[in-house]
């Protein structure tokens, strides 16, 4: 097929045929569906059909449009990328239209985990609804994501050890859960059901959003504000960086494709990252000569200025800067 006969539409859907070949996650497929819905009606209204018709100057002005917060800003423009590619490796085309396509800079707020009184109060809340407790302390001390927590296999835990490949990244994650979740989990299994949570019968997409509701009111119950489901991984992410755990092994227990991804989210409570720098600083300032003598001379300053009679304050030093402050 020639480049001029590739029509948006048809290369949409190859590209996504190849997604479903490769099995990446649903909900990887959807957002790439929701790309195409979107850049396939912009390139109709300007009467651009053809996959060649679609530029860098067409592109910029549909990206001109979106309304999307920066993160997802980016995230579609990976997205394009990728899918230009994949247009180019089929010499659809002969260059990517998307190469030089650039997200707002991202401003993110730390993540703000859940504080031990709001998981106790939680816990409490949920004492008389056994799944719903289980599965707060799975999630707080695994840091699975609501989809992967809900369809949990028995099978994907040995002993303490928890076992599995996360639907969104296909990352192997390992945990070792306290023996108490292990408890909470054993109380609730059902001998003749592969899962805790799940019955297998319904989509993934329906029982996370099922158990997000239930989740959700016990918090309501519990009278915990601005909780999500995600707070019980942010958590767990959280309280381990603050106990010196390196972010890079965070970023494989949570289940990352990539460090920075995770340094994206939890870089503010990498309390082992903080301590090396403040640590390699002390070093380096202690050899400094010049600091010595700073230090030595300050010390002598402060000394001076404490005396009774005031000797040493305003002697002069320093008379040639001023000390009009309007300006500041």
């Amino acid at each position: 097929m020639t480049q001029a006969s590739m029509t948006l539409e048809r290369a949409c859907g190859e590209f996504l045929l190849d997604l479903r070949v490769r099995k990446l996650a649903a909900s990887t497929i959807r957002d790439y569906e929701s790309i195409f819905r979107q850049l396939r009606r912009f390139a109709d209204e300007r009467g651009k059909a053809d996959l060649a018709q679609v530029d860098q100057e067409l592109l910029r002005d549909w990206r001109a449009t979106w309304t999307c917060v920066a993160s997802t800003h980016q995230l579609r423009i990976t997205k394009l990328k990728a899918f230009f590619r994949f247009a180019v490796d089929a010499s659809w085309i002969s260059k990517s239209p998307a190469d030089r396509l650039r997200a707002p800079q991202e401003r993110s707020q730390p993540t703000m985990p859940l504080s031990r009184f709001e998981m106790r109060l939680l816990l409490e809340a949920a004492r008389s609804y056994a799944r719903e407790r289980a599965l707060l302390m799975l999630m707080r001390y695994s840091g699975l994501a609501i989809r992967d927590a809900t369809t949990l296999e028995r099978s994907a835990i040995t002993g303490n050890l928890l076992t599995l490949r996360r639907a969104k990244s296909n990352e192997l994650v390992l945990c070792s859960l306290p023996d108490a979740v292990i408890a909470e989990l054993n109380a609730i299994a059902d001998p003749g059901n592969a899962y805790f949570f799940w019955t297998g019968k319904s989509s993934p997409e329906t029982v996370s959003r099922y158990w997000r509701a239930r989740l959700t009111r016990i918090a309501e119950l519990a009278g915990v504000k601005g909780f999500k489901t995600h707070r019980l991984r942010d958590t767990f992410a959280v309280e381990l960086l603050l106990a010196g755990v390196s972010i890079e092994d965070l970023s494989s227990l949570l289940g990352h494709r990539s460090i920075r991804v995770t340094e994206r989210h939890y870089a503010p409570w990498d309390s082992a990252r903080r301590n090396r720098i403040v640590s390699i600083l002390h070093r380096v300032n202690a050899r400094d000569e010049l600091l010595k003598e700073l230090s030595v001379s300050s010390q002598r300053v402060e000394a001076e200025a404490q005396e009774p009679d005031g000797r040493g304050t305003g002697n002069g030093r320093g008379a040639g800067i001023g000390s009009d402050t309007r300006c500041l």
